[in-house]
């Protein structure tokens, strides 16, 4: 059996404070790598990492941990993978700032999650695989439905430069078990309906990945991380799945009985129906949308919330970032259809499904701010 390292996309979240996190004054990371061997940075997505960043990403773990690192969506999504976009510049930079890992021997695999608009591309997709830098290990996740008719040659053209296809569970596409470098890279992003990620998965769900697990793990390297992360369910999912794979530790059995011992009451996501303020969220949205975009909104599923809490929302909403700073009265995010909306503060799809997904005290916190038009509003900034 090859390596096996499983772990959570992201660490830093403040819903883990109580349940996976119980001592504040140890850095997170530390306190996670005491559990997990290895951790996806997802932040590296919205801006290039900084030398003090992956310095502390080395300096509070220990020596044999590993990171995968998200590549910066100025190439993916802005640049589109395009060479006559400069995105090998683009590549070549944001590997240059991950050195510190990568001399540490810390870096595991830096993974290309395309946007769910792509379709698949042969010329455009060999194009750039092959100016990715031959000493780095690469992942690459599609996200259109498209790609399966193509996934023959796809899996060709990635097996050609070893990049690995990410292997996922989700709603979007069917699972695949196709080995097309060294290693396997395996993401799971939950399956809830609304937000995929707030989900927790069923113990016959992760019975189901131990025997997929077992199927690869002779013929490649694994690295695998949960991205459920509301709640605290990705660690619990990971542990209970490590479990299964005989691979359980000291520290897994102690993170898990904090994570039991924490769930004293019930988690469940709350719905509009359980707001008992004199406004609904509902009713506050519909005031900040027209009514195309508000029925728009309520069909946008492909969210990410990477932050939520003390004023400030993180999110990524079908491949754009949205930032909310409710201390600062601010809100950055572009796309199309917000640069429309910007000059008369009225709120786009992509916003108004994010604030549908957040818990309702803090979409009402955004919402009433929205409605007094106490907001700046500003494109995200795409720069490093």
């Amino acid at each position: 059996m090859k390596d096996i390292r499983l772990g959570c996309s992201g660490w830093d979240y403040r819903d883990w404070e109580g349940l996976f996190y119980r001592n504040n004054d140890i850095p997170k990371l530390e306190l996670y790598s005491q559990v997990f061997n290895t951790v996806e940075v997802i932040s590296t997505f919205y801006s290039f990492p900084t030398e003090d960043m992956v310095n502390s990403w080395v300096n509070h773990t220990p020596d044999d941990f590993k990171f995968s690192v998200k590549l910066n969506r100025l190439i993916t999504h802005e640049k589109q993978l395009r060479i006559d976009r400069g995105v090998e510049h683009d590549v070549d930079k944001f590997c240059g700032h991950l050195e510190p890992v990568y001399d540490a021997g810390k870096l595991a695999c830096i993974l290309i999650q395309l946007p769910p608009a792509m379709e698949f591309d042969a010329g455009l997709l060999g194009d750039f695989l092959a100016v990715l830098p031959g000493k780095y290990r690469f992942a690459l996740e599609y996200r259109n439905l498209g790609w399966v008719n193509h996934e023959i040659e796809a899996l060709k053209i990635l097996e050609k430069f070893c990049v690995a296809s990410v292997i996922v569970d989700s709603h979007l596409l069917p699972v695949h078990l196709s080995l097309t470098a060294d290693f396997a890279y395996i993401r799971w992003h939950g399956r809830g309906k609304k937000v995929w990620y707030d989900y927790s998965y069923r113990e016959d769900e992760l019975a189901s990945w131990e025997k997929r697990i077992g199927e690869i793990s002779d013929k490649a390297e694994i690295f695998g991380y949960f991205n459920n992360h509301y709640h605290a369910f990705a660690p619990e999912n990971c542990i209970g799945l490590l479990g299964m794979l005989g691979l359980e530790t000291a520290g897994h059995a102690e993170a898990a009985a904090m994570l039991e011992k924490g769930r004293t009451r019930t988690v469940r996501v709350l719905t509009l129906d359980d707001f008992s303020e004199n406004e609904s969220v509902e009713s506050l949205l519909s005031g900040c949308m027209d009514s195309t975009r508000f029925e728009k909104a309520k069909q946008v599923k492909d969210i990410e919330i990477l932050k939520s809490g003390n004023g400030i929302v993180l999110a990524d909403v079908r491949g754009y970032p949205i930032y909310i700073d409710t201390v600062k009265k601010l809100i950055l995010h572009d796309c199309p259809d917000r640069r429309r909306t910007m000059r008369e503060k009225r709120l786009c799809k992509h916003i108004g499904g994010l604030l549908m997904a957040l818990p309702e005290k803090e979409a009402r916190a955004v919402l009433s701010l929205v409605n007094n038009r106490e907001f700046e509003f500003s494109p995200y900034d795409k720069t490093d």
